[in-house]
């Protein structure tokens, strides 16, 4: 694996259900929840944040950041952005 699993509980719940029960603390309400991170760019990260009373998902590269609904579509951003951090790796699920 070229990512390194921050919050493996709250990650495999994304993938199986809804996430809208995950509690945040103050500092995740600000900030977000980290989930995942690249191996060989800490810059490219996945977070659970919490914008107008609804969960999403908020892959940030830089000073990019992309605001998903649903955890498919986000973790599929986040693979593709790996993919260009982390070329050789074709073995993404």
């Amino acid at each position: 694996m070229n990512y390194k699993i921050i919050n493996k509980q709250v990650f495999e719940q994304a993938q199986l259900r809804s996430v809208s029960d995950v509690p945040f603390t103050e500092e995740e309400l600000e900030h977000g929840m980290k989930l995942v991170v690249a191996k060989k760019d800490e810059n490219l990260t996945l977070y659970l944040v919490e914008i107008d009373g609804q969960k999403k998902f908020d892959v940030r590269w830089d000073d990019s950041s992309e605001i998903f609904s649903g955890w498919y579509s986000a973790w599929d951003n986040f693979l593709w952005c790996l993919n260009i951090v982390d070329p050789q790796s074709d073995d993404l699920k």
